[in-house]
This record gives C-alpha cells, structure tokens and sequence, in this order.
C-alpha cells in the first residue's frame, strides 16, 4: 500500500510522517466535527420523526455528540499525536456506537446509517500516516461492526455481504491513505531535489553559500548545545587568477573542482564542506581534536598542490578552534583573519587563528 516510504531512508521516512501528521492534523479535527454534526443531525431527525429511532434517548445522543465536538477541539489544539490518536479513535467509538449501533432489544434496520458512520473512519484512514493510528481506526470499525452482530445478530443480508462491506470499507480508506502518501513522498522528493539544487555549488557539488548558512549555523548551535568542540577552516587557491589568465576559465575551473573532491573525499560525516565563491572554500569540523583539524588541514594543501602541480598553485589555509562564548560569526571572522595573515606571510601556508 505504502511502498514509496521504503524508498525513502528512516531518516527522511521520519521526517515525511511528521509533517503528513502535521498537516493533517485540522483536516482529522475536521473529520471529527463532522462526525458529531451527522450524529447531531440524526438525533434531531429522531425527534422529529424522519428517521428510525434505534433506541438511544435524544439528550444522550446530543451529550455524546457534544463530546465528539469538544474532541475535534482537542485534536486541532494537542500537539503530541498520542492523545489525539486516543481522542479519535474514542470519537470513532461513540459516534458509531450511538449512530449505528441500536440498543438492545430495538429491532431498527441500520443499514443507511452505518454507510454514514462508515464515512468518518474511510476518510481518517485515508488521512493517517502513522500505522499504528491506521490500524487503530481499522480496529475500531470492526469493534463496532462485532457489537452490532453480538446486539442484534446477523443482518437480512447474511453475514457474509455485512463482513465484506466492512472490509471494503476499511480497504477503500488504506488504498486512499496509499494514493495520498504517494503523493505526499513525490512532493517530498521534489522539494529535496529544488533544496539540493539551490544549496549545492554546481562546479564543485559542495555547498553553496546558501547552504553553508543554513546548515553551518545548524551544526555550531548543536556543537554548543552538546558541548563538542567545533573547528572552522577557510581554503583559498593561491594566485587563482594567473591560472584563468594562463592557462583559461576551463584549467581554473578544473583546479576548483580538484579542491573541492579533495575536500569531498577526506570530509567526514562531522563535516561539513562549502565553495562560498570564487577560489574560497570554508570547512567545519565538529568533536575534532585541534591536532585532528590542523592534520587534516595540511594533508589537504599537500594533496592539493601535488593533483596541480602543472598548475603551479598552492592553497593557503586559515583556522579558528572554538572558544567558549563565541558566536559563530565570531568564530569565522577569526578563520577568516588567520587566512588573510597565511596570505600576508607569503601563501602557501597554514595559520591557526590565537584564542
């Protein structure tokens, strides 16, 4: 039924289910409501005598119907999914109950309602992206349909259309929840490929400077959270310009894309890499050992000047180790002075920004 969400990774599966459920969220209140008006208005066509009585008084159908109401106002409003789910399934309850479900000993053909009971759980079915809520409602209605056979026996129809119309029922809402997590991962995957798109570097298949600043800014404020060190390093290709001017924008283009597969294959999954323009690069290390981040510093200069040699350039390199209480503007404006002084020494060197 929901076999796009295999594709998808836990993380991203997580992701996609937290914002279906967000998303959902009112329209489910708005399921519910409806399923107290329909019970409201029947127990009104009760009183007036245009529809079969099944037994219930109408003060109680009205008191249950309010219930349901104020449960539709408690699912819009609880943000953990866990109560809301115990308030829908109870409404689903009450509302088939005393709208389908006739008391003992009243002989009533339910036929029609329990088709407009059995809207409220077809389109909560159609609306739920935890399985578990999924099969909650699905419990629910055959619980319902159990109760009426347990009351009044089987049907005029016989047991046996009675079951299929149940699981039809419960069928129709899965197969529409599956049409509609198809949907919701296709969208998914769309809005993941426009994010790559406009925070990647096309050149280098870094990050851009759109995404270094939403992602850096990210990683800096949970290193602090966690208490984890965190290093920022800024690269830039030394006489870059001579190159474009030598050799072409075709050669410049091949040395940039050379730093940033360095850089792509010695990261790490606690680093994070970007090409913020131009020759200029920008890498931050998180819970690295300063002697780990100046390593790995040195072993990109190295590898880098020895994949350009015929280039004849060289990478100078800038790094700042966090200090407690700095933001992380503070924390680059300082990687970016200590490359501004390698550059002033000479190029082609390393300096550790001072505490």
């Amino acid at each position: 039924m929901r076999r796009s969400l295999h594709a998808l990774t836990d993380t991203e599966r997580a992701k996609l289910i937290e914002a279906q459920v967000a998303a959902t969220r009112p329209i489910v209140s708005g399921v519910v409501a409806s399923g107290a008006m329909i019970l409201a208005l029947t127990g009104m066509f009760e009183v007036a005598g245009v529809a079969p009585d099944i037994g219930w008084p109408w003060w109680v159908v009205a008191l249950v119907a309010l219930t349901v109401a104020g449960c539709a106002a408690a699912i819009w409003s609880l943000d953990d999914w866990r109560p809301r789910l115990m308030l829908t399934v109870l409404s689903v309850l009450l509302v088939g109950i005393f709208l389908s479900v006739p008391m003992p000993g009243v002989d009533t053909v339910v036929t029609g309602r329990a088709g407009l009971f059995h809207l409220m759980p077809i389109a909560l079915l159609a609306l739920m992206a935890r399985r578990v809520s999924m099969l909650a409602i699905a419990a629910s209605m055959l619980l319902i349909a159990a109760m009426r056979i347990g009351l009044h026996g089987n049907p005029p129809t016989g047991a046996a259309l009675y079951w299929l119309t149940v699981v039809v029922s419960i069928g129709f809402g899965l197969l529409l929840g599956g049409y509609r997590t198809d949907f919701a991962v296709s969208t998914y995957r769309i809005r993941q490929r426009l994010r790559e798109q406009a925070t990647t570097d096309e050149l280098t298949g870094l990050r851009n400077r759109a995404g270094w600043n939403r992602e850096a800014s990210e990683a800096h404020e949970d290193a602090i959270r966690r208490g984890r060190s965190a290093s920022v390093v800024f690269f830039d290709i030394d006489h870059f310009k001579r190159v474009n001017d030598t050799f072409g924008h075709a050669a410049g283009d091949r040395v940039i894309q050379q730093l940033g597969q360095i850089l792509r294959e010695r990261a790490g999954q606690r680093c994070l890499c970007a090409r913020l323009g131009g020759e200029e690069f920008v890498v931050m290390l998180i819970d690295e050992a300063p002697e780990a981040v100046e390593g790995f510093v040195q072993r990109v200069r190295k590898e880098f000047e020895d994949a350009v040699r015929d280039a004849n350039v060289t990478v100078s390199a800038g790094v700042a180790h966090r200090i407690a209480a700095e933001s992380m503007g503070q924390h680059m404006r300082r990687a970016d002075i200590a490359l501004y002084e390698a550059k002033a020494m000479g190029r082609d060197r390393m300096v550790v920004a001072q505490a």
